[in-house]
Formats: structure tokens, C-alpha cells, sequence
């Protein structure tokens, strides 16, 4: 069964934005980075396109303007792939928030209709390996989980199993890592939505539970939003309507702490 990345908040796995909403004033910053010439103002670029890339994503779920959300993440990847001259911890730090936007690209895409998945799976092996060459730990992860996602839509089991294993261990090795505790909730999400998929729906029910118990210490409202609609349709399946009215009552609240807390 295929994962439908299309509910507004399904890659917040993949960031997580915490900026004050400023509207869509994300084309203003490109000249004055243009005139950014020392490290210190290579570094600030690097910032601004990063914050630039949260802006976006978060305004779109409030006004839905996919085709305004990609025209400035392919603007903010421009700019970084015109970075040259870096030293190696400055070509680290672009290539972190390079992988990050190209995951923003890959899902603004999918939700644009555009649904090649052999794009797809190159957009996302991109990302990964650009995350790889940046060393960070958080971004791996969430590139691991993408491209994981792409390899089931393809029905490369066991490349994809690989991915989502990978996320497991990391999420084992940095228990403290709030991001990616995060994106091992979200790997919960993607498998209850295949065993959903499959009627399996006890095992979907246990999944869940395991995404909660990851996603809520860490208050990720949009994952508890996404666990627990998941949790609806499930109860639903099993004619268990007081069950399935409770957990989607609870995800519309979730979703609403999302949108107006930005997790």
C-alpha cells in the first residue's frame, strides 16, 4: 500500500519550525545575501535559508499555497548550491540545510501532484546522501525515514526496511535527541498506516500506541494529530464508533496546537 505523504502535517517529521508567522517576504533576503561576501556572512546566508525554508513550510499549512512554497524552496536551494569556496565545517552546514530543503522540494512536489516515484525515490537518495555529507545526525535520520518512504511506494521492501531500521538505531544511540525521537515516531506512523492498509489492525492499534509514547513527551502535536486520526480510521474498521469519535476528536485538537505552536 502506498504512503499518502498528503495530510497537511505528514513531513513535520522532517523539521521542526519554530518561527513567528511573517507571510510570504521570502524573496526580499536574496539580494541582501547576494552582498554577504565574508565566513561570518556565508554562515548568515546559510541561517537566513534555513529560516526562510521554516517560514515556508508553516505558512503553506495555513493557506495551502503549495506552488508559492516550492517556487522559494527551489529559490533557497539556488542560493545554496551557489555557495562555493567553503571551508569543510561551512560545506557541512550548507549541505545540512541543503538536504532539508531538498526534503521540503520532494514532498512540495507530492503534493502538487506530481507522483513519478522514480523522481521521487532520486529526490529523496539526493537528500540522503547530501544529509551524509553534512554529519548530522538529525537530518540523516529524517532523509533515512523520506527515502525509506519512497522505497515502499516502489515496492523495495527490504531497501525500505533497511531505512527504517536505520532511524530505529539512531533513535537508540540518541535517546536525548528530541528531532530525532521525533522522526522514530513518525516511522511508527508510516508502519501503522501499512498495517491499516492491510486489515492488520491490531498490530496497527499497537504501532500507534508506540508513536504516541514517542511523540507525546516531546509534544509533537502534528504527530499526535496524524497518531491518532490513524487511530480513528482503525477503530472505525473495527465498528468501534465511541473509540474511533474519541481519537478524531483528539486529532482535530492536536492539529489546532499544531498550526497555532508550530510542532
Amino acid at each position: 500500500m502506498k504512503i499518502n505523504p498528503n495530510s497537511n502535517c505528514f513531513y513535520s517529521a522532517l523539521g521542526r519550525p519554530h518561527l513567528e508567522p511573517s507571510g510570504y517576504g521570502y524573496y526580499k533576503w536574496v539580494d541582501s545575501l547576494n552582498r554577504e561576501q565574508e565566513p561570518n556572512d556565508i554562515l548568515k546566508k546559510i541561517k537566513k535559508a534555513e529560516e526562510t525554508i521554516e517560514e515556508a513550510l508553516w505558512k503553506a499549512v495555513q493557506d495551502f499555497d503549495r506552488q508559492k512554497e516550492l517556487e522559494t524552496y527551489q529559490q533557497v536551494e539556488t542560493l545554496l548550491v551557489s555557495l562555493s569556496g567553503l571551508s569543510p565545517e561551512m560545506e557541512r552546514e550548507r549541505d545540512r540545510v541543503l538536504a532539508y530543503c531538498l526534503l521540503r522540494i520532494d514532498d512540495t512536489l507530492i503534493r502538487l501532484g506530481a507522483m513519478d516515484n522514480d523522481a521521487a525515490l532520486e529526490r529523496t537518495r539526493e537528500a540522503l546522501e547530501t544529509a551524509e555529507r553534512s554529519e548530522d545526525q538529525t537530518q540523516i535520520a529524517r532523509c533515512a525515514l523520506a527515502y525509506g518512504t519512497r522505497l515502499l511506494n516502489a515496492e523495495r521492501l527490504p531497501e525500505a526496511e533497511e531505512q527504517f531500521s536505520r532511524v530505529i538505531l539512531m533513535a537508540e544511540e540518541h535517546p536525548d535527541n528530541e528531532d530525532i525521537q521525533q522522526v522514530l515516531g513518525w516511522a511508527f506512523l508510516v508502519r501503522a498506516h501499512i498495517l491499516l492498509g492491510k486489515s492488520l489492525y491490531d498490530q496497527a492499534i499497537h504501532v500507534l500506541k508506540e508513536a504516541i509514547a514517542v511523540l507525546a513527551p516531546i509534544k509533537n502535536y502534528a504527530g499526535l494529530a496524524r497518531a491518532n486520526k490513524l487511530m480513528a480510521q482503525t477503530y472505525t474498521s473495527l465498528g468501534d464508533k465511541p473509540s474511533a469519535d474519541e481519537c478524531r476528536a483528539r486529532a482535530k485538537e492536536y492539529h489546532e496546537k499544531a498550526k497555532q505552536e508550530r510542532r
